[in-house]
């Protein structure tokens, strides 16, 4: 079967889009987020059950639990074709790190990636909106966050000789979400 992964800042519409995608295809198809995989794993190693606390775990143990949570996918992707939600630039409290470090990238390995962008004054919007708790942010730090994910995509699809397709989420949500389903039918 195959990966598909789509990517976007917090406060782009991931969760929206990806939990209308899944909704809108056929039982195939099996939603999955990878921090939630993340935190799975944390709780199970008795390292945290708070998903904020991620962040503040040394490099090791988020290497670790991204390694784990690489193979949970590698797993479900044998029998289900995987929409894997995920964030390719993470940042944590001693700066940015990859999402998917070669050996992730490695087991995830995903066919096709897709990067939904807003502009940085709707995902602004979208935070202060948001009941998630979102540290403030300016529209320079959206931006710099956006390039980072174009870069990690370009660098990861390089890898993985796959395409990314851009999807924009601006206005109404059925466009972008539409735009994912040709993706993964296509």
């Amino acid at each position: 079967m195959a990966v598909t992964l789509i990517s976007g800042v917090t406060g782009v519409g991931l969760s929206s889009i990806c939990q209308r995608v899944r909704a809108s295809l056929d039982d195939e198809y099996l939603l999955l987020n990878f921090g939630d995989v993340m935190l799975e794993q944390a709780v199970a190693q008795d390292i945290t059950a708070d998903r904020s606390e991620l962040s503040s775990l040394s490099h090791r143990q988020t290497q670790r639990l991204q390694r784990r949570a690489a193979e949970y996918v590698a797993d479900q992707a044998e029998t289900s074709r995987v929409i894997l939600s995920t964030h390719l630039a993470v940042e944590t409290d001693v700066g940015y790190i990859h999402g998917l470090p070669d050996s992730v990238l490695r087991d995830v390995a995903p066919s096709t990636f897709v990067l939904v962008e807003a502009a940085p004054s709707t995902i602004l919007e979208r935070r202060d909106q948001s009941d998630r708790g979102h540290d403030p942010a300016t529209e320079r730090q959206v931006e710099f966050e956006q390039d980072l994910n174009r870069t990690a995509a370009l660098g990861y699809a390089r890898e993985q000789d796959a395409p990314i397709r851009f999807v924009e989420n601006e206005g109404s949500v059925t466009a972008a979400v539409q735009q994912v389903v040709e993706t993964l039918e296509s």
